[in-house]
């Protein structure tokens, strides 16, 4: 049985979230959401994922902070 790709899509905007996650499960890929950078860094942690969907401009810690944070880690 093949492993199931997981999504992270981080981004702060809960409609384009709920839009992207709907089209992404419907193709059979495993869907986490994040709706801020700090939430987006622990959901990595947690998750493992595969793919991370990340928004660039964001309140608090915007997707470049987070991108640097997870390229250093």
């Amino acid at each position: 049985m093949q492993k199931q790709t997981k999504i992270l899509i981080v981004d702060d905007d809960p409609d384009l979230v709920a839009a992207a996650k709907a089209v992404l499960e419907s193709k059979s890929y495993q869907v986490v959401a994040a709706f801020d950078g700090d939430e987006g860094l622990q959901k990595v942690v947690e998750e493992r994922p595969d793919l991370i969907i990340l928004d660039v401009i964001m309140p608090g810690k915007d997707g470049f902070t987070v991108c640097r944070e997870l390229k250093t880690d």
